[in-house]
């Protein structure tokens, strides 16, 4: 099982591996019956293939670049909470400018300490143009 410090270590693991793009060294720290669901309310991505999917599109047609926050673990020995800024390509935009998202992303982790379950957190008033981009 993974202590609080060692989630919280995962967690920031993750987010070098969304920034780097690497999407193989994202997916390997997902379970295997893994869901992930960003945002809250869209519905959940499961499994293997599907998870490489959303992620090559996070890194590739995206441009996802995660700034996160302050984290906060658990006395569950699951979860880590964390708000982050993420800056993303405009899909509407041809000119490619970017749009930054207020997420809160909570983390649910294994007894082997790999990712069960990532729900993102954000609504459309959480989301605006990068100024001078």
């Amino acid at each position: 099982m993974a202590d609080e410090t060692e989630r919280k270590r995962l967690v920031l693991d993750y987010f070098e591996r969304v920034n780097a793009g690497d999407v193989d060294g994202i997916c390997k720290m997902f379970a295997p019956r893994a869901r992930v669901e960003d945002p809250v309310g869209t519905g959940p991505v499961m499994g293997e293939e599907a998870i490489r999917a959303y992620f090559q599109r996070v890194v590739e047609e995206f441009g996802t670049q995660d700034t996160p926050g302050t984290l906060t673990g658990s006395q569950d020995d699951q979860h880590v909470a964390v708000g982050l800024r993420a800056t993303i390509r405009n899909p509407q935009d041809p000119a490619g400018g970017r749009l930054a998202v207020n997420v809160t992303s909570v983390f649910r982790f294994d007894a082997s300490g790999l990712i069960e379950e990532m729900r993102a957190y954000w609504g459309a008033t959480d989301v605006a143009p990068v100024d001078g981009v």
